[in-house]
């Protein structure tokens, strides 16, 4: 059979399917109307597709990117009348190296209240693990921690690990520097006269709770050091005031520490909205052994 027999009999054949068809009324049916997609849809759809139907999420969302990230912007307040606490050091004192030393009055900054607003300074306020679903927060350029006056400054201060930390000192005469903490392996080293370049430590493991720093020389000299891991931890400031930045929205537990009351929250919980959350801790003289 030639080419053009076969090509007239698959003709009559197609066209006795559409009479049959017709005949069937299937004639009087909408068009079907096909619509293809673009690549990239379809593409999308095919990604999130198994062989064991729609893919399903493994992990939960990150709080940042469903919620979005707010403040805590708080203040700590102690609840009664402002202690008065006697200096440590006054001017002229006839202490070592004197003429240093005692050139100027040393405060007692083991519980300090501000008389206006009642705010309490240097309360480590922070997460023990940074929040779930936190964007990492860089680490400081550079961390100091100066020694002028025979004092320690800053009197608390929170300290990345893994990261140096430069002791310092403007003072004319020596200091020796001594940690105290509870995971990390200690310092003891002697800081000269006038080291503005600086001595590092470096801590390697986050603390659960802030911990002494002394000075052996100065037996008077004393400060608070927390090394964490991340970034989501402040100190109050003269004002009692803190801030923590960027955390996921949803609900937290946090850590609120002083040196005179120790661990003053074990757990405290806070719902971080988009924006500012404000959040006032006041705490009794009770809490403070006063």
């Amino acid at each position: 059979m030639n080419t053009m027999n076969i090509a007239k009999k698959h003709y009559r054949w197609l066209a006795l399917a559409g009479l049959a068809i017709s005949g069937c009324g299937l004639s009087n049916l909408p068009p079907v109307t096909v619509t293809l997609k673009p690549a990239e849809e379809g593409a999308a759809v095919a990604a999130a597709t198994t062989t064991e139907g729609p893919a399903a999420a493994t992990t939960e969302a990150p709080a940042a990117a469903s919620g979005g990230t707010g403040d805590l912007v708080g203040t700590v307040v102690f609840d009664g009348a402002p202690p008065s606490l006697t200096p440590l050091i006054t001017m002229g004192a006839d202490v070592k190296d004197k003429a240093v030393c005692s050139a100027m009055t040393i405060p007692d900054e083991s519980l300090m209240v501000d008389p206006a607003t009642k705010g309490i300074q240097n309360v480590f306020v922070f997460f023990e693990k940074a929040p779930v679903g936190a964007v990492p927060v860089a680490a400081p350029e550079k961390q100091i921690f100066d020694q002028i006056g025979c004092k320690f400054i800053p009197h608390g201060m929170i300290v990345r690990t893994k990261q140096p930390l430069l002791v310092l000192s403007d003072d004319a005469v020596g200091h020796n520097t001594h940690t105290y903490p509870a995971r990390n392996s200690g310092f003891n080293g002697a800081i000269g006269a006038k080291e503005r370049k600086g001595v590092a430590i470096t801590y390697t493991q986050s603390e659960r709770e802030p911990f002494s720093v002394k000075c052996d020389v100065h037996p008077w000299m004393n400060a608070y050091h927390l090394p964490l891991d991340h970034g989501y931890a402040a100190v109050s400031d003269e004002k009692g005031k803190f801030v923590i930045k960027g955390l996921p929205a949803g609900s937290h537990v946090l850590k609120v520490w002083h040196e005179s009351g120790k661990l003053l929250e074990r757990g405290y919980k806070v719902t971080i909205k988009p924006g500012e959350n404000p959040v006032e801790l006041k705490y009794a003289a009770a809490k403070f052994g006063k």
